[in-house]
């Protein structure tokens, strides 16, 4: 029985859970900014046909650069409204009075920041996504419509993670501790706060009290100023690495990953083409876009429609130990070039991978390594030399 793209896209869609509001509202600007600048209807342009490394590496530069240096001012002018009302009517006014002027204008300045930071989120992402050359807002032909590419800036502008689909059985977060993720979640939320009531604390404790208490509560305004730039430079560079790596998958899976070449796969390999690309999803923890891409390439060519525990570690060690040496290095090219896809190769990543790579373990891992960095620099020519895919030595 075949497995359609479509089929298996309506099926992801009907599987995973509806996108939040706050994302859904991130579509549809990215949407607006789409045809308000007349990119929506164009082509997307291959990578060949996008400028140099160095043009793209100082152009996407240049888009974070502004980006910070706006959410540095959000941050900081939003704080400073707050702290003025605590140093200008605190003792002056009547608790109950400040209390509720200083209440207000505290939920209207977080309001202001949420929304200019998110705004400028969206702005930043769509910068990059047309420099990329991904500005249609058509879905991408391999990718469920939650998966599209205005839908993935969005969470990355609102830096939430994506949502897990248990697609093929596999489970990303097999490994992963849910109370370890909640409480990193709610940490890093708390962080803006965290970091002003310590630093003003340590300050305080080592000036003492008087006039000069009153100084340190201007503390927090340059403080949430680089806590909101730190943000948005940490979502510029997710959106860059979700672009490129995007960008180098589609090349991937139209133009080396042809049906002749899967084609010539045997039934062993073709099970341990899946295998290797859930292996890197478990190990990597999380269900990247771009690793989504290869599965569902995966399953169209070779008409798989339900899941066979393809996730377990050992299963694909046994499967690979017993494939041709020709299919092997396909495989070992495969498994290195998934592991680099978020930017970042895991402990768990660092301790397995050299098990299937064995005795090409320096070769594959520093091939990894490479790639990774080239991705998260903006290198997307050089990574694209770096992902051949041949039924040859790799």
């Amino acid at each position: 029985m075949t497995a359609p793209i479509e089929t298996i896209k309506k099926s992801l869609d009907v599987s995973q859970q509806a996108p939040g509001l706050l994302e859904r509202l991130g579509v549809r600007y990215y949407r607006y900014l789409g045809r308000q600048s007349g990119t929506a209807g164009l082509r997307n342009p291959t990578i060949d046909e996008l400028p140099d490394d160095i043009t793209l590496q100082t152009l996407a530069g240049n888009i974070t650069t502004f980006a910070v240096i706006i959410a540095f001012a959000v941050g900081a002018l939003t704080t400073f409204g707050t702290v003025w009302v605590n140093v200008t009517y605190q003792g002056v006014m009547g608790d109950t009075a400040y209390y509720a002027l200083y209440g207000g204008v505290l939920v209207a300045m977080l309001l202001v920041e949420l929304a200019g930071l998110y705004w400028l989120g969206v702005k930043t992402v769509y910068s990059l996504a047309c420099l990329t050359g991904q500005h249609q807002l058509s879905e991408s032909f391999y990718l469920p419509v939650n998966y599209a590419v205005p839908n993935i800036l969005a969470r990355a502008a609102l830096e939430v993670p994506d949502p897990v689909i248990h697609y093929l059985g596999i489970d990303p977060l097999k490994h992963l501790s849910r109370s370890k993720l909640l409480l990193v979640a709610v940490l890093y939320k708390a962080k803006v706060l965290l970091s002003s009531l310590v630093v003003k604390y340590v300050l305080v404790r080592l000036a003492g009290k008087g006039g000069t208490r009153t100084v340190f509560n201007w503390v927090a305004v340059p403080i949430t100023g680089l806590w909101d730039a730190f943000t948005l430079h940490k979502v510029a560079r997710d959106a860059r690495l979700r672009l490129f790596g995007l960008k180098l998958t589609e090349h991937i899976v139209t133009n080396s990953l042809s049906d002749d070449l899967l084609g010539r796969l045997s039934p062993s390999a073709q099970e341990c083409a899946i295998r290797a690309v859930a292996a890197i999803m478990v190990l990597a923890q999380n269900y990247h876009p771009n690793l989504l891409v290869l599965l569902i390439r995966f399953a169209d060519a070779f008409h798989i429609t339900e899941g066979n525990e393809y996730d377990n570690w050992d299963d694909f060690l046994s499967l690979l130990n017993r494939l041709s040496a020709s299919e092997r290095l396909f495989i070992l090219d495969l498994l290195s070039i998934a592991a680099a896809f978020d930017g970042r190769v895991s402990r768990l990543e660092g301790r397995h991978l050299p098990q299937a790579f064995k005795e090409l373990t320096d070769r594959y891992m520093t091939r990894t390594s490479q790639l990774t960095q080239m991705l998260v620099s903006g290198q997307l020519h050089a990574a694209k030399a770096l992902c051949t895919l041949e039924l040859a030595a790799g």
